[in-house]
């Protein structure tokens, strides 16, 4: 996959920013809080139809203006054409799609058509944050990989909902609350065991990937391990019939706790992806190094196994790489990323093109300087 030509209009700070991209490397520079991430941003909402940050999409309109509008035109590997335009209204919060001038229905139609790799600094979370945040990146990379396990975690998400509505509920109220959890329990169990499966497997596939990816960043006898602990028990090799009927067992056994909490406490939404280093767990004793490098061997685990699940180079965009990591640790990178596909990459080093990217032919360096952009 690869993004031609980026524009965006009252985005962030970009009034008006027009981007003809390079196929191999683009590089954006200058200093903080010009509007470089802005770009990445915008490119990761044309992919996934929203922001990699946590924000309403209402904070992303410049200051003064009524929306914004991101328009891109992608070409895939096979060589179609895909000319994209997301428009936002702030007024009314209306969002509109349109995909070579046809008006689609859902934004989130996008999830898995573009698909792109983030690494930004707040991303840290996943090896020193909470299960949240693990989970989040096992969604996210799963959903571009899978069209139907982004349906099922759409519905798993819609059904917890209701689930905990009628438990909160049923605290403050006598009601009968297994017979009005019954009508939904059935298909909430069906996703919560389909969504367990995927990403059993999911873990088992990238640990291969990171193994690799690990040891060519940090040479020595530290081995990177993955383990999924989950509430919903899945055992490889047995029917589904059996698969539903020992997770229905352990579903079964924690409504006393739900009722009593007035919340759902089965299920993937509660599970835990553990990153381990050898035998012991990233998140509590890995030294800011290791962390760092097991967050980039991560990243770059998932662009492979994105490229091997939708036969499609996913985008790699790099928020201020080349700021969190040393130079020897950069230079390993950027040997693993430099043969990935288009890679869009954010630094206030204003000479990255020639101390990082020199030896590369094609890139194009960029400056970017109160949300404007010209090439160097």
């Amino acid at each position: 996959m690869k993004l031609e030509k980026l524009s965006l209009s009252g985005f962030r700070n970009h009034i008006a920013t027009n981007i003809v991209c390079s196929p191999t490397i683009n590089l954006f520079v200058g200093k903080n809080g010009q509007g470089k991430t802005n770009i990445l941003e915008a490119i990761t909402y044309l992919s996934i139809g929203k922001s990699f940050f946590s924000v309403p999409d209402n904070n992303l309109v410049r200051r003064g203006d009524a929306g914004f509008l991101i328009y891109g035109s992608f070409k895939s590997d096979n060589g179609s054409v895909y000319n994209v335009g997301i428009r936002y209204t702030g007024e009314n919060k209306k969002k509109e799609l349109r995909i070579n001038n046809k008006d689609e229905e859902r934004v989130s139609s996008l999830v898995g058509m573009f698909p792109v790799v983030i690494l930004y600094p707040e991303q840290h979370s996943i090896t020193n944050g909470g299960p949240a945040e693990r989970r989040r990146f096992m969604d996210m990379v799963l959903s571009q990989a899978h069209s139907s396990y982004f349906e099922m975690l759409t519905e798993y998400r819609r059904l917890l909902r209701q689930r905990n509505a009628i438990l909160g509920e049923s605290r403050q109220r006598d009601h009968r609350v297994r017979d009005m959890l019954e009508p939904w329990d059935e298909t909430f169990l069906e996703y919560a065991v389909g969504i367990t499966v995927y990403r059993n497997n999911f873990i088992k596939e990238l640990e291969t990937y990171l193994k690799n990816n690990y040891n060519n960043i940090i040479t020595g006898s530290e081995t990177p391990v993955l383990r999924y602990e989950s509430s919903v028990p899945v055992t490889e090799g047995i029917g589904s019939d059996e698969q539903k009927s020992k997770a229905y067992e352990a579903f079964a056994e924690t409504f006393d706790t739900e009722r009593r909490y007035g919340t759902t406490v089965f299920g993937p939404h509660r599970d835990e992806l553990v990153l381990m280093i050898n035998d012991f767990e990233v998140r509590k004793y890995a030294s800011q190094g290791q962390q760092k490098s097991f967050l980039v061997a991560l990243k770059i685990s998932e662009s492979q196994y994105l490229l091997e699940k939708r036969n499609e180079q996913p985008l790699i965009l790099l928020d201020d790489l080349f700021g969190e990591l040393d130079r020897e640790r950069s230079n390993r990178v950027l040997e693993l990323t430099s043969g990935m596909g288009q890679t869009f990459v954010t630094s206030v080093d204003e000479t990255i093109g020639k101390t990082h990217y020199s030896s590369l032919n094609g890139h194009i360096q960029f400056n970017v300087s109160e949300g404007a952009v010209s090439n160097v």
